[in-house]
């Protein structure tokens, strides 16, 4: 197995890289940029990884962007930053690997799926986003649609390589 495949390095890189776009932002993207090519560089298999991420991550675009459009998020300059797109194509890359254990049941992407949108308050206390709703109506929107999303990113995440 190669070292882009192992869990404890994939979750590793996975915290580095979210680090260098809701740290960094704009000024790590370079950083960022150099994260994301080393990981699609090292995957044995590109077609089969863009297979599985890119419909997570063009679902998680469009939800944060429509809910950057409802209000929702307010990201200061950038109405929509290109550090949140990286941190989309990044994000569809740990489900197959770090969360693999997310496809043993139906539910455990539920559960985390309530658990996760905490990351965008974390994001909120790093200054990377402003939740004008507040904290408490901010979750209540994130958390159903979490719960629902990540389901599905786990499922495309599980998806095989198209026959020859």
């Amino acid at each position: 197995m190669i070292l882009i495949e192992k869990t404890w390095f994939n979750a590793l890189w996975f915290q580095i890289t979210w680090f260098s776009c809701v740290l960094g932002r704009e000024d790590w993207m370079l950083l960022t940029a150099a994260l994301i090519a080393f990981h699609y560089a090292a995957v044995s298999n590109i077609r089969l990884e863009l297979r599985r991420g890119l419909p997570s991550a063009a679902l998680g675009i469009g939800v944060d962007f429509s809910l950057a459009v409802a209000g929702v998020y307010d990201f200061g300059d950038a109405f929509f930053p290109l550090w949140m797109v990286c941190l989309w194509l990044v994000f569809p890359t740990v489900l197959p690997r770090a969360m693999a254990f997310l496809s043993a049941t139906w539910w455990r992407p539920i559960v985390l799926g309530a658990i996760a949108p905490a990351n965008y308050l974390a994001g909120a206390k790093f200054g990377a986003v402003a939740l004008p709703l507040g904290d408490v109506t901010s979750m209540m929107i994130l958390v159903p649609l979490w719960m629902i999303m990540l389901p599905l990113m786990v499922r495309f995440s599980q998806r095989e390589a198209p026959a020859a």
